[in-house]
């Protein structure tokens, strides 16, 4: 079985901002992803609560390897995503990063 590949983007959003961020990104920007990265299981979101260096909110997507994660960060669905976030939210500030899964733990 191949490890899954997490792809993770961080947001400054600005206090004034976030019910407008909230609506786009729930109702707009995440169904978008979930219906264009290739290989794509789950996405999630998060507000970030402490230690997130002036990052309010995380979005968290799993794909099903990270060939997967990789063939997304290079195509064309990210960059048109990329374009619409900037010209909605074009001055927040965002911090991504891509990792791979080592062990998952699951409780029952």
């Amino acid at each position: 079985m191949e490890n899954k590949g997490v792809f993770i983007v961080m947001a400054k959003v600005k206090p004034e901002q976030e019910d407008a961020f909230n609506r786009w990104y729930d109702e707009d920007h995440m169904p978008k992803a979930l219906n264009r990265f290739p290989g794509v299981i789950s996405g999630r979101r998060y507000k970030i609560m402490d230690g997130g260096d002036g990052y309010n909110y995380m979005a968290l997507y799993e794909f099903e390897s990270k060939e997967k994660l990789n063939e997304t960060m290079k195509s064309d669905a990210l960059q048109n995503l990329i374009q619409e976030f900037d010209a909605a939210f074009g001055e927040v500030n965002r911090k991504r990063m891509l990792s791979i899964e080592i062990k998952s733990f699951i409780t029952g």
